[in-house]
């Protein structure tokens, strides 16, 4: 499962745009045959602040390693926080928080 999430969120005139970054090697299990690792990869990616969803993707193994995520939503203020769950093949879920700017 990733280690680390990298999240930046910037509200102005009222869109919050988005960038996350989430550390993992993504590789199904042709990619962990190859790399002779266990496969590892996020199954969904859920991102919600104060409750409502503002972004959810199913994903698989091919998304590239690292996986960076762009979008913009509106709907919320500076000061709140929005929140990632990822869960990965192995029904491991982790989360991470930033508080929008």
């Amino acid at each position: 499962m990733g280690k680390k999430m990298k999240i930046k969120a910037k509200e102005k005139n009222g869109v919050v745009k988005v960038k996350a970054m989430f550390t993992s090697v993504m590789a199904d299990k042709e990619e962990a045959e190859k790399k002779k690792i266990k496969p590892e990869y996020f199954t969904h990616i859920l991102g919600t602040v104060n409750g409502k969803t503002v972004f959810d993707a199913t994903t698989s193994g091919f998304m590239a390693e690292n996986p960076l995520i762009k979008f913009s939503f509106t709907g919320a203020k500076k000061g709140d926080e929005l929140v990632f769950t990822l869960t990965d093949n192995n029904g491991k879920t982790e989360t991470g928080k930033k508080k929008i700017k």
